[in-house]
């Protein structure tokens, strides 16, 4: 294996095992996981070793046709993937996807069966003497033209979507269409020459290898670091909701160790959880207001002061009355990001608060 298919192994495993978790919820991502791990194993299926042994071992070119179908499956859940991102909540186009990829998967099998398990693909250490033959090159042409077929789609739709995509989504779909380019180039001069050689036995046509290790990491590195952007989005999120979740906490767990009635106790996404974790704040403040009368500011190190003192005489066995009904806070209209960030400042003076009271 060469220094580029290391490279190229290094990141489509590292983008394949980063996408399990994801991948276990989501369809999209269970596609691109595929996709990774599919082009990942094509991979190992080129490193020299592993070719020898599963050759001796069959005394078939049991490798080749692997990395083949492997790479396929690849294309085709790169193409599914891109096809359900991008049309959203669109009717499906994508129903030809995968009939499509089993046709011509059992077309390349069935030809690697009639050949005695042979491909006759000219790879170096382990082609059969005499180069490439006739069938060779057709199975080959029939290979090429279903990868180029699924990354020229899939680089079309996401070219397409560059126009509403949000700034740094726009940056990922650029790469991603540009990794796509460059796997076409990759394959479409290998196809060239194949079906060159099938047109006229004699000529002379070969592929450039420069340009195949070149634009074969291109698209790897492209579609790798292009798809890896929505991921790294989503991630910022998660680390954004569970940072609200952290620092909401102390308040939280005040007020429900007060009025455990409030907590709704319900499992869910951290998006979820959030939510749920400003309205029992919020109905634990409206609990506060039956024991002491509610502070007319909005400030949160006002509105943190009352909830300490209101909570001190909670336990100290005053009788609650009737709640005032008014909750202490901005009219937020429903606005859960806004009220979230207004609850964490009041949750932040709680704690200075709560440490104040410690000391006296």
């Amino acid at each position: 294996m060469t220094l580029v298919d290391w490279i190229a192994l290094i990141l489509l495993w590292g983008a394949a095992i980063s996408r399990i978790r994801p991948a276990v919820t989501s369809y999209s991502q269970r596609m691109l996981w595929a996709a990774f791990t599919g082009l990942a194993l094509s991979r190992v299926f080129t490193a020299a070793p592993i070719v020898a042994w599963l050759d001796a071992t069959t005394g078939m070119e049991v490798a080749t046709l692997a990395r083949h179908i492997t790479g396929l499956a690849s294309a085709t859940c790169l193409l599914a993937y891109v096809e359900v991102i991008t049309r959203r909540d669109l009717p499906s186009r994508a129903r030809w996807i995968w009939p499509t990829a089993l046709i011509v998967i059992s077309v390349l099998t069935t030809m690697f069966i009639l050949r005695g398990g042979r491909i006759y693909w000219v790879d170096g250490a382990h082609a059969p003497a005499g180069g490439t033959s006739t069938a060779g090159r057709a199975y080959l042409a029939v290979f090429d033209g279903w990868l180029i077929i699924c990354l020229a789609a899939a680089g079309v739709m996401f070219a397409r979507f560059l126009r509403v995509a949000p700034p740094l989504l726009r940056v990922g779909l650029a790469l991603s269409t540009m990794g796509m380019a460059a796997g076409v180039i990759n394959r479409g001069q290998v196809m060239v020459v194949n079906v060159a050689h099938l047109i006229n036995s004699d000529t002379t046509w070969g592929e450039w290898s420069v340009l195949g290790r070149t634009s074969f990491l291109l698209c790897i590195v492209g579609i790798t670091a292009g798809t890896s952007i929505p991921a790294y989005r989503a991630l910022k999120a998660r680390m954004r909701l569970a940072r609200d979740l952290s620092e909401l906490r102390p308040l939280w767990q005040a007020l429900v160790d007060q009025y455990p009635g409030i907590s709704l106790g319900m499992k869910g996404t951290l998006g979820a959880r959030r939510v749920r974790r400003v309205l029992e704040i919020r109905d634990g403040m409206l609990s506060l207001t039956s024991v002491e009368e509610p502070p007319a500011t909005e400030e949160p190190r006002e509105v943190a002061a009352w909830v300490a003192e209101a909570l001190a005489v909670a336990r100290a066995g005053r009788a609650p009355g009737v709640p005032s009904g008014k909750i202490p806070g901005p009219d937020f209209a429903g606005d859960v990001e806004m009220e979230t960030v207004w609850l964490r400042a009041v949750a932040a003076q709680f704690k200075l608060e709560r440490a104040a009271q410690r000391v006296r």
